[in-house]
């Protein structure tokens, strides 16, 4: 390391984030994940802001140390990073390990996810749901209402099981769903998920109510507050607030 690292804490919708600025430095794995175990403290994960070429390059490491290849709300605020330190407005390429994204800053921030892929249909128990790959594997389960979910003691096994992110959801009506999110690489229930909230908006959307329609929007509760998952040109953009700690 060439410099002194600056820290800045981040929290996106109830998601919590380190963010580390490594444009003057360079890190290996090693350093990174020594950084992310002595400075995350409880929060959810760490965003190291890289070059990739002429790219901004996020890469995301979960809070036990280890990358993870994509996070939804690490990049929204990734992106409110970049807009409110390097001035960055219009349409905004930038890589992550999961590929090449966009992001449309203005006023608001609206950032694409990787475009989710159906998987497969899972059973674990009396559970019925769906394998989605959003970045990173999500299983969705439907309930009847994600308050009544013991969530810290059902879903470390469906994780097992699947090597996944798991997310229970609601309807309180069509297209606005309530969604609670055990995060794999953190190893608890997280107050909100950005991929998460994705791959439950595009299961309900295209699996449960059958709908093609774009653009559309689903409007998602989660424990964090509300994010909009929107739909548009073959593409799915998630809008929320991020803040400073």
């Amino acid at each position: 390391m060439d410099k002194k690292l600056k820290i800045y804490k981040y929290n996106a919708n109830g998601n919590t984030f380190i963010l580390i600025d490594c444009l003057d430095n360079t890190l290996d794995d090693s350093e990174k994940s020594e950084i992310v175990l002595k400075s995350v403290e409880n929060r959810d994960g760490a965003i190291f802001v890289e070059r990739n070429n002429n790219l901004f390059h996020m890469d995301y490491f979960n809070r036990d140390g280890k990358r993870a290849a994509f996070c939804g709300n690490g990049a929204r605020t990734f992106v409110n990073y970049l807009k409110e330190y390097y001035g960055l407005s219009g349409e905004v390429l930038f890589s992550t390990t999961s590929g090449m994204l966009k992001a449309l800053v203005d006023e608001d921030v609206s950032v694409q996810m990787p475009n989710p892929k159906y998987v497969k249909q899972i059973s674990y128990e009396s559970f019925q749901g769906a394998l989605i790959e959003t970045g990173v594997p999500h299983i969705v389960i439907r309930v009847e209402n994600v308050d009544f979910i013991d969530i810290e003691n059902v879903a470390p096994e469906i994780r097992r099981i699947f090597d996944a992110n798991v997310n229970f959801y609601d309807v309180v009506q069509e297209k606005f769903l309530r969604v609670r999110t055990f995060e794999r690489g953190v190893e608890r229930e997280t107050k909100s998920c950005g991929s998460g909230i994705t791959s439950t908006s595009f299961y309900y959307k295209y699996y449960i109510l059958k709908d093609g329609k774009q653009p559309d929007e689903i409007k998602v509760l989660s424990l964090g507050g509300v994010l909009h998952v929107l739909f548009k040109e073959n593409e799915v953009y998630l809008e929320g607030r991020v803040e400073h700690e």
